[in-house]
């Protein structure tokens, strides 16, 4: 399924709404967990909630991260980026606790062309693309990231399972919030979000221009 291209999801100020909503939610998880904490815990339970809350500043980081290049005009050449150091960037940015459900392919990056992009807030799609699909799994599921070269251009992959049935309802949250933001901030930087239902698992598909080879 393509990313949406109704306009009323394209409009920075609905995005970024509810872009603030999400953070909300994932703020009054965070607090409800905060409250949780008391001194009978035990190690192995602080450890736990302590991991929960990393995860959610996490998620929150990388949502907020997203509102500046929404808002903000592109301007000047895209540097050239190499896709080693952006699967590299989303396998140390995932939190620890993830680690052990998030398999990062940065073999698949080797040789690679560079790509023409703005690194930051390619790095924060793909860290929302990761923890959807984490959601989106079993708590056991695992999710895979790895890219692959086209003619012109870079796709970076995010697979997961799905173990909860899909939001149809057109709200923007979850993984219409993702494939919408993530649509309005590629586009005018030359590249595109698709999703793909691949039988037992979803795929995010995030393409990006290639960096073209300077003359000798």
């Amino acid at each position: 399924m393509e990313a949406a291209k109704d306009k009323a999801l394209s409009e920075p100020i609905d995005l970024v709404l509810a872009l603030g909503h999400e953070i909300g939610n994932l703020l009054a998880a965070t607090r409800l967990h905060a409250h949780l904490i008391h001194t009978e815990m035990t190690e192995a339970e602080l450890s736990e909630l302590s991991a929960t809350i990393g995860e959610l500043s996490s998620r929150m980081g990388s949502l907020l991260a997203q509102i500046r290049p929404l808002v903000s005009p592109v301007s000047g050449d895209a540097p050239h980026v190499d896709l080693v150091g952006v699967l590299d960037g989303v396998r140390c940015g995932v939190e620890e606790s993830c680690d052990a459900r998030v398999a990062v392919d940065l073999e698949s990056a080797a040789g690679l062309p560079m790509a023409a992009i703005d690194p930051e807030p390619l790095h924060h799609i793909l860290l929302t693309a990761v923890y959807q699909a984490l959601d989106e799994s079993a708590p056991t599921g695992r999710v895979a990231v790895s890219a692959v070269a086209q003619a012109e251009s870079i796709t970076i992959r995010v697979d997961g399972e799905v173990a909860c049935e899909a939001d149809t309802s057109g709200a923007l949250r979850g993984r219409t919030l993702l494939s919408a933001v993530a649509d309005a901030i590629l586009r005018p930087r030359r590249g595109r979000i698709a999703l793909h239902s691949l039988g037992a698992g979803n795929r995010v598909e995030l393409t990006v221009p290639a960096a073209r080879s300077e003359p000798a």
